[in-house]
C-alpha cells in the first residue's frame, strides 16, 4: 500500500470509493464521465506494474525521493488513480511493456492530462492528501520533461501551496521516525529540490524605493537572519548495498541543486540588468563560488570521485541506481555550475556594458580555463557513463551537455591545431550524447535542436570558399539561441507551444512579442591575435585527464541511427568542402581524430579576444604544482578540478 496510506490521518475509505460515494461533494456529471473515461484509459495491470518497476529503477531518488521502497505502490489498487496517472506520464519513457510500444509520448500526453482532472478533482471536493502533493510532484517533472512549462509551473506551485497550508515545511517532532514522518520529509525535500531546479524565478519590485520608476529586482536572502521555525529534518536514507556510514548520497544532491537556482538567478541578471562585476566581492559570481567550495568542503570521501571509482564498477553494482544515479547528478551539476559560471558568453554579449565592463586580463584568463576544464569534466562523464552502458535518467545531464558543448564551441576557432581539433571532438561527443537523450525526452530534443541551430549558425555564418577553414578565427553566436540553452530555467517569460494546452489563446502574447527580450542578434568574436606560446613540461601536474586514449566503446556508441547526426555535426563546424585540387586535403583535415581528447602541448587558454581587452596571455608554469603528490593515483591538473 502506498505510505501515505498508511498515515494516521489518512481517509479511512477507499480511494476507489470518493468517486461513487454520495455526499455533499458529489461530482458532477461531467466529472463523472471524466472519471469514466480515465476508468477505461487505465493500462492493463501487468503494464501498471512495468511502470512502477520502471519507477524503482530509473526515477527513485534521480532526482525525486517521494516513496520509500517499491512496496510503497505495491498494491495497485489501494493507489488514487492520480498516482498512477502522474507516475505513468514520468515513467512510460522507460517501460519495455508492449501495451505501450510505439505511442509512448502520446500516451505520456494523454495520462498527464488525466491525472491533473483528478488532482483537479480532488481539490475541487476537498480531499486533498499526501498523496495529491506526491502526484504533483511527479507531474509537474513529467511536464518539464515534455517541455509543458507552463502546467509545470501550474502544478509546482500548487504542491508547494499545499505544503505550506498543512505544515510539511516545518518539523515539529524531529525525534519521530515513524513512517508517516519520514514520507511527509520526503515529499518536503524532493519538492524543495523541484522548485530550486526548475521553478519560477522569485523577484520584488522596487516599489518602495522608486515609486515612479519602480523595476523587477532578484530577491537575495540575508543568511545573517535566521528563523527559529525548523524545517523538516533530512529523512533517513539506506542506500542497498551500501555500509550503513557510508549512505546519505541524496541528502547531498538538496544542498547543489539549491545552488542551482542561485546559477539561474545569476544568469538571468547577466541577461537583463546591470549586475556587479564578476570579479567583485559582492557579485552573483562571487557569492556562488563561495557556496560552491564550502559544499565541497562538506562532501565526505568516500562519495568523491576518487573514492567512489565509477569507472572500477562491476555492472552488478551499478545496479544499485539509488546511489549511483544521485552520485552522477552531483558530477555533472558540479562541473555544469563552473562552466556557466565562467561561460564566455556572459561576459562578451553585453554590448549595453562594453563601455564599462572592461574585463581583467587575469579574470578572463582565469575564468576561461576553468570553463574549458569544466565542460571537458563533462565529456569525460559522458564518455564514462557511455562506456559502462549506464542507462541516464535524469534529462538535466542533457542540460549540463548542452552548457558544455556551447563552450566547446569556442575552442573549435582556437589557433592551436591540436586543441582546436580536440574541442571539435568533445563538441561532436556532445551533441551525439544530447541527440541520444533526445529520444527519451521532448525537453532534450528542444536543447538538441537549439545546440544543433547554434552550431549550424556559429560556423556557417561568413563563410566564403576563398577563405579556407583552417584560417578563421571568427565565432558567430545567435544571442537568442544561446540564452535559449543558458536560461533554461522555464521562467514563464519564454511562452511556447505548450502555453495553448492551458491557456486561452486571447490570453497569451504573440511570438514575436515573446521573442522579444531576446532577438536574433548575432555576437561575433573575431580571433586575431595569437598570444605567445610556452610550452609546458606535462610532468609538472598538467597531465591530461585520464581516461583519453581511446573512444567509448559502449553500446551506444554503435547505434547507427545517430551516423547521420554525426555528419550534420561535423559538417556545421568544418563547413562545405571546397571543390578545387585541395578538396582531399580538407577532407583529411576533417576527418575526426580517433581519441576522445586530443592532446596538447602547452595549456589551453581563451582563444578569442574580447573588445577592448589587451591580448589574452597563456598559462606558463604554475608554482604551486609542486606541492601536488606527484606520486598518488591523482592525475595533476585535471583531478583539481573534481568533485
Amino acid at each position: 500500500m502506498i505510505i501515505e496510506g498508511r498515515m494516521a490521518d489518512r481517509d479511512t475509505e477507499s480511494p476507489r470509493s470518493d468517486s461513487t460515494r454520495s455526499t455533499s461533494h458529489q461530482p458532477s456529471q461531467k466529472a463523472r464521465r471524466s472519471i469514466v473515461t480515465s476508468s477505461r484509459a487505465m493500462p492493463p495491470r501487468d503494464a501498471i506494474l512495468d511502470t512502477v518497476d520502471a519507477y524503482f529503477r530509473y526515477c527513485h531518488m534521480q532526482p525525486l525521493w517521494l516513496f520509500d521502497t517499491d512496496e510503497d505502490l505495491s498494491s495497485i489498487e489501494d493507489c488514487h488513480d492520480e498516482v498512477i496517472f502522474s507516475l505513468l506520464a514520468l515513467t512510460l519513457c522507460h517501460s519495455k511493456h508492449p501495451f505501450f510500444k510505439g505511442r509512448l509520448e502520446q500516451l505520456s500526453g494523454q495520462y498527464a492530462q488525466l491525472a491533473r482532472e483528478h488532482i483537479m478533482l480532488r481539490i475541487a471536493q476537498g480531499k486533498v492528501t499526501l498523496a495529491t502533493v506526491q502526484s504533483l510532484c511527479m507531474l509537474a517533472l513529467a511536464n518539464f520533461h515534455a517541455n509543458d512549462v507552463h502546467l509545470a509551473a501550474l502544478h509546482l506551485n500548487i504542491a508547494v501551496t499545499f505544503s505550506k497550508c498543512v505544515g510539511l515545511d516545518v518539523e515539529l517532532t524531529p525525534s519521530e521516525l515513524s513512517p508517516a514522518a519520514e514520507a511527509r520529509r520526503r515529499v518536503f525535500w524532493s519538492l524543495h529540490l523541484l522548485e530550486r531546479m526548475y521553478g519560477q524565478s522569485v523577484c520584488e519590485l522596487t516599489i518602495l524605493q522608486d515609486f515612479e520608476h519602480p523595476q523587477y529586482v532578484p530577491l537575495q536572502p540575508d543568511l545573517r537572519k535566521r528563523s527559529n521555525v525548523l524545517p523538516p529534518r533530512m529523512p533517513q536514507e539506506n542506500v542497498r548495498g551500501e555500509e550503513p556510514e557510508r549512505t546519505g548520497i541524496w541528502a547531498h544532491t538538496v544542498p547543489l541543486g539549491t545552488l542551482w537556482q542561485q546559477v539561474r538567478t545569476y544568469v538571468m541578471q547577466c541577461a537583463h540588468t546591470n549586475s556587479e562585476p564578476p570579479w567583485s566581492v559582492e557579485s552573483g559570481y562571487a557569492v556562488i563560488c563561495a557556496h560552491l567550495m564550502n559544499l565541497e568542503t562538506r562532501m565526505p570521501t568516500y562519495h568523491r570521485w576518487d573514492s567512489a571509482r565509477f569507472r572500477d564498477r562491476t555492472d552488478r553494482e551499478l545496479q544499485n541506481r539509488g546511489y549511483w544515479s544521485p552520485w552522477l547528478y552531483l558530477q555533472f551539476m558540479y562541473h555544469a555550475i563552473h562552466s556557466v559560471l565562467n561561460h564566455p558568453f556572459l561576459y562578451s554579449a553585453r554590448p549595453q556594458q562594453s563601455a564599462q565592463l572592461a574585463v581583467p586580463n587575469t579574470f578572463w584568463k582565469t575564468s576561461s580555463e576553468l570553463a574549458f576544464i569544466h565542460a571537458t569534466w563533462i565529456v569525460r562523464l559522458i564518455d564514462m557513463v557511455r562506456e559502462k552502458a549506464y542507462r541516464v535518467s535524469d534529462p538535466f545531464i542533457g542540460q549540463c551537455t548542452a552548457v558544455a558543448a556551447t563552450i566547446h564551441i569556442y575552442f573549435c576557432r582556437a589557433a592551436d591545431r591540436q586543441i582546436r581539433e580536440a574541442a571539435q571532438v568533445k563538441l561532436e561527443t556532445c551533441t551525439l550524447f544530447l541527440a541520444e537523450l533526445a529520444e527519451l525526452w521532448p525537453s532534450c530534443r528542444l536543447l538538441h535542436d537549439t545546440l544543433r541551430a547554434l552550431i549550424h549558425s556559429a560556423f556557417t555564418s561568413g563563410n566564403s570558399d576563398q577563405q579556407p577553414e583552417p584560417s578563421r578565427r571568427t565565432v558567430s553566436i545567435n544571442t537568442r539561441l544561446m540564452w535559449k540553452i543558458l536560461q533554461y530555467d522555464f521562467d514563464g517569460k519564454d511562452l511556447g507551444a505548450s502555453n495553448h494546452d492551458l491557456f486561452h489563446r486571447s490570453f497569451c502574447r504573440g511570438d514575436a512579442d515573446n521573442a522579444a527580450g531576446h532577438g536574433d542578434h548575432t555576437v561575433e568574436m573575431q580571433i586575431s591575435h595569437t598570444p605567445p606560446t610556452t610550452e609546458v613540461d606535462m610532468s609538472n601536474g598538467q597531465a591530461l585527464p585520464p581516461y583519453s586514449d581511446h573512444h567509448s566503446t559502449g553500446p551506444n556508441t554503435q547505434q547507427t541511427g545517430l551516423q547521420q547526426e554525426r555528419q550534420l555535426v561535423d559538417e556545421d563546424i568544418h563547413g562545405v568542402s571546397n571543390t578545387n585540387a585541395d578538396a582531399d586535403a580538407n577532407v583529411a583535415a576533417r576527418t575526426p581524430i580517433p581519441m576522445m581528447y586530443a592532446p596538447f602541448p602547452k595549456a589551453p587558454t581563451a582563444p578569442w579576444a574580447m573588445p577592448s581587452n589587451a591580448p589574452v596571455i597563456d598559462m606558463t608554469y604554475d608554482p604551486f604544482y609542486q606541492f601536488q603528490d606527484l606520486g598518488s593515483p591523482a592525475d595533476g591538473a585535471w583531478e583539481v578540478g573534481n568533485l
